[in-house]
């Protein structure tokens, strides 16, 4: 009796109403288990609260905890891309007013494993094809990869998450893209993304697209070539 009477003390001293425990601390681990297996919008709230702690995960534990999981490299990919996509649709609506964009950042780069293990991926090296300029950007909407120059390009909606570690990109924020029409002086459509997030696309990520189809595209001036990971149709 008199144990429990303790008990009952501590939990009036903290706040915490009788009958119910005590919710755990979120932890990158919370985070991750609910990105797979949560719909979007639960995991996003619970990455921004996470987020707002200042905490960060360890990337390697994140990684071996991904490769312990049944789900593919490129399912997890794209459940977490639905979640950062989500968190900025919150956060845009007024959600999290106190999370800093450093502090956001800092912590979605250190779940960057999501995004990393893919460029494990194989994929065939270029090869070229006929001329076949396309003309809408959400054409684009998808996982693509090229394994030869190991870049990572995330499309939705007009924004494009870039995973190129060797120039410092891990996919955390959502980056403007166009597909720039330059027929009038008979040149291929350039693929933009606006990775200085200049507003006027000074100095972009830039593609030359010769051609795209259901498996990838490719661009003949640079001699490279993307698959599609996601959607596969």
């Amino acid at each position: 009796m008199r144990m429990a009477a303790m008990v009952l003390a501590v939990l009036s001293l903290l706040g915490v109403p009788q009958g119910q425990e005590a919710d755990p601390e979120i932890t990158w681990g919370t985070v991750t288990v609910q990105i797979l297996e949560e719909s979007p919008e639960t995991a996003a709230r619970t990455l921004l609260d996470w987020a707002e702690t200042g905490q960060t995960a360890p990337e390697a534990e994140v990684l071996s905890l991904l490769e312990e999981r049944p789900e593919t490299a490129v399912s997890s990919a794209a459940a977490f891309a639905a979640v950062l996509d989500t968190a900025d649709s919150l956060r845009a609506a007024g959600e999290s007013p106190e999370l800093e964009e450093e502090t956001y950042r800092e912590a979605v780069r250190s779940l960057s494993p999501f995004f990393t293990r893919l460029l494990e991926t194989e994929t065939a090296p270029w090869k070229g094809g006929p001329s076949d300029w396309p003309t809408d950007l959400a054409t684009f909407d998808g996982i693509w990869y090229d394994s030869t120059m190991r870049e990572l390009l995330i499309f939705r909606d007009g924004t494009c998450r870039v995973v190129i570690p060797w120039l410092g990109y891990y996919g955390e924020t959502a980056l403007s893209a166009r597909l720039r029409d330059r027929s009038g002086v008979g040149y291929c459509p350039s693929l933009e993304v606006d990775i200085h997030e200049s507003g006027s696309f000074s100095g972009p990520l830039a593609y030359y697209v010769s051609g795209i189809d259901e498996s990838r595209f490719w661009s003949n001036t640079q001699a490279q070539q993307f698959e599609k990971l996601w959607p596969v149709e």
